[in-house]
């Protein structure tokens, strides 16, 4: 990343931090029968989309169904990626990491007894290592010079980089380049979602890749 001959050093990894319908038809007999299918149909249909795309729940913890849309995922999740982004840059620039922290213990799944989730302290103390190492390797100049850039950032401004559904879980990456940097200024971030037994799935992780 350059700006004004400023340039963050590469090599550190940031990591922070996501069917169609099938429709029964039938002929029924008669004006009346036939209509009444066709109502039924309706209701099937509308039933069915709103279980596929359902939002994600952003109460608490993140969460969306056993059947969704990585589209409609992917696109709800861009304003928290924005929103991750400026926190991301502020910790830059101050070291501080509270703001992190307080976004992870309320939006991230904290592990059980009878799970294998990653927990907010491993999230959290991830964070905070890489932003100590950042810092270690930039001049205060430099990355309050980033973070300024960082904080422009919108949710038009975010692209989706990628996202990918396995078995158990689900992934979306996000990425943002401040124009005033080169390449090596973009921010990506991406959440990772475990499959719960219940079916739902919940953000276990969320990182930076830089």
């Amino acid at each position: 990343m350059k700006k004004s001959g400023k340039k963050l050093k590469k090599g550190m990894v940031m990591s922070m931090i996501v069917a169609g319908t099938l429709i029964l038809s039938s002929m029924g007999v008669g004006a009346e029968a036939q209509a009444a299918t066709n109502k039924t149909q309706q209701i099937t249909k509308s039933a069915a989309v709103t279980q596929v795309s359902a939002t994600v729940s952003k109460k608490g913890v993140l969460t969306y169904p056993k059947k969704f849309s990585m589209k409609q995922v992917s696109s709800e999740l861009k304003p928290e990626a924005a929103k991750l982004m400026k926190i991301y840059g502020n910790s830059l620039n101050t070291g501080k990491t509270t703001s992190f922290n307080s976004y992870v213990n309320k939006h991230v799944a904290e592990h059980g007894k009878n799970d294998y989730l990653l927990g907010h302290k491993y999230v959290n103390d991830n964070y905070s290592r890489k932003i100590k190492g950042m810092r270690k390797v930039n001049s205060k100049k430099t990355l309050s010079t980033y973070s300024k850039a960082l904080n422009k950032v919108t949710t038009s401004k975010v692209k989706v980089e990628s996202t990918y559904k396995g078995t158990g879980f689900a992934t979306f990456t996000y990425e943002y380049r401040p124009k005033e940097f080169d390449a090596f200024g973009t921010v990506t971030i991406k959440f990772s979602f475990s499959q719960l037994k219940n079916g739902k799935y919940v953000l276990e992780d969320l990182y930076f890749i830089y």
